[in-house]
C-alpha cells in the first residue's frame, strides 16, 4: 500500500498537472478563475450584443456594426470565474475498519489529488470527512500543504475500532455549510440501502451543487473470504456476526446482489443528474487514483 511519504511525488504532480477541472454548468464565483461565469462582462469569449446605454464604456462599441446599422451596440463577453470545490469523504466503518482500510487510503489519496487540481486553477477547496468535520477553505497552489495536514490529522484520529456514524445526518450537517453553489465530489463505497444513498446525495444536490459520486470498492467487497469455504462474517457497521458458507453458489448469490445494488445506485445517479464513477481498488493506489480521475466527467 502507498505510504504517506510516497502518496504525492514529483512524478505524480506532473501527471496531475495534465488535468483541469471542468464544470458542466456556468458558475457564479467569488474571484476571477478559469470557469465560464453567469456574468457578462469583458472577457475573451464573445457572448452577445447589447444596445449602447449612457454610461457604457465607448471602447466596447462595435464601430463596424454601427457603420452598417447606424446604431450603437457594445460587445459583451463571457467572464471566467472560480468555482468552489467540496471534497467529501465517507468515514463509516465499512471504509475505515482496519481490515478495509485500503478504501480509506484510496479515498484520502483521491481527495488529495482532486484538491491539487482545483487549487492549481485558483479554485477554492474545502475538504470534509463525514463524522470528523470540514477543513478551512483553501485557496491557491500553496495551500495544498494545508489539505494534506487536514487529511493527515483526520487519519491519525481514526480509532482502531471504527465508530458508527449516521452518514445522512452528517452529510446534511456538512451541506448546511455550503452557502455558495459549486462542485461536490462525494467519495464512498455507497454500500447502504438505496434510499440512504439517495438521501446522502440529495443533501448536496439540495444546496444547488454539481455532484460527482465516486464509488470505491475494495478486494473484500468484490470477493469476501477468498480461498475459504466457510467463515464468520462480521458487520463492520453494527458488529453483528453471521456464520456463512462460501461455496460457489453462495458467492454467485452475493455477486448478483452486489451487482444489482450497484446498478440501482448508478440508475439513481443517472436520474438525479449525478455523475457516477465506480472504482475497484488495485495496487498501487496512486496509479488507481490517476485512472479514476481519467474516468471522471469532472476532469479533462
Amino acid at each position: 500500500m502507498d505510504s504517506d511519504t510516497t502518496r504525492v511525488t514529483p512524478q505524480i504532480l506532473r501527471q496531475l498537472d495534465a488535468f483541469s477541472m471542468h464544470s458542466r454548468r456556468s458558475v457564479l464565483g467569488l474571484r476571477q478563475g478559469s470557469h465560464r461565469s453567469l456574468r457578462r462582462g469583458h472577457g475573451v469569449e464573445f457572448a452577445e450584443y447589447r444596445q449602447y446605454e449612457l454610461g457604457d464604456n465607448p471602447r466596447y462599441i462595435d464601430w463596424n456594426l454601427y457603420g452598417r446599422t447606424d446604431k450603437l451596440y457594445i460587445k459583451r463577453y463571457l467572464e471566467e470565474e472560480n468555482v468552489s470545490l467540496f471534497v467529501v469523504i465517507d468515514s463509516s466503518a465499512s471504509i475505515t475498519h482496519p481490515a478495509l482500510r485500503i478504501k480509506w487510503e484510496f479515498a484520502r489519496t483521491l481527495a488529495t489529488y482532486t484538491a491539487y487540481i482545483a487549487l492549481s486553477s485558483q479554485d477554492p477547496v474545502t475538504t470534509c470527512v463525514l463524522g470528523y468535520g470540514a477543513s478551512p477553505t483553501f485557496w491557491g497552489g500553496r495551500a495544498f500543504a494545508g489539505v494534506n495536514r487536514f487529511l493527515d490529522a483526520t487519519a491519525a484520529s481514526l480509532p482502531e475500532v471504527p465508530r458508527n456514524i449516521n452518514v445522512v445526518s452528517e452529510a446534511r450537517r456538512i451541506a448546511s455549510r455550503m452557502t455558495f453553489p459549486g462542485i461536490c465530489v462525494m467519495i464512498s463505497d455507497f454500500l447502504y440501502p438505496t434510499a440512504e444513498v439517495a438521501a446522502l446525495l440529495s443533501a448536496f444536490r439540495s444546496r444547488n451543487m454539481e455532484v460527482h459520486a465516486v464509488q470505491v470498492l475494495g478486494p473484500l467487497d468484490i470477493e469476501p473470504g477468498k480461498g475459504t469455504v466457510g467463515a464468520t462474517l462480521v458487520d463492520s457497521e453494527t458488529g453483528e456476526s453471521l456464520p456463512v458458507s462460501l461455496d460457489s453458489e453462495s458467492r454467485n448469490v452475493y455477486q448478483a446482489r452486489l451487482q444489482s445494488h450497484n446498478k440501482q445506485v448508478r440508475e439513481h445517479c443517472l436520474s438525479s443528474q449525478v455523475q457516477f464513477t465506480s472504482t475497484i481498488i488495485e495496487e498501487p493506489i496512486s496509479a488507481c487514483c490517476i485512472e479514476t480521475l481519467n474516468n471522471m466527467a469532472l476532469f479533462v
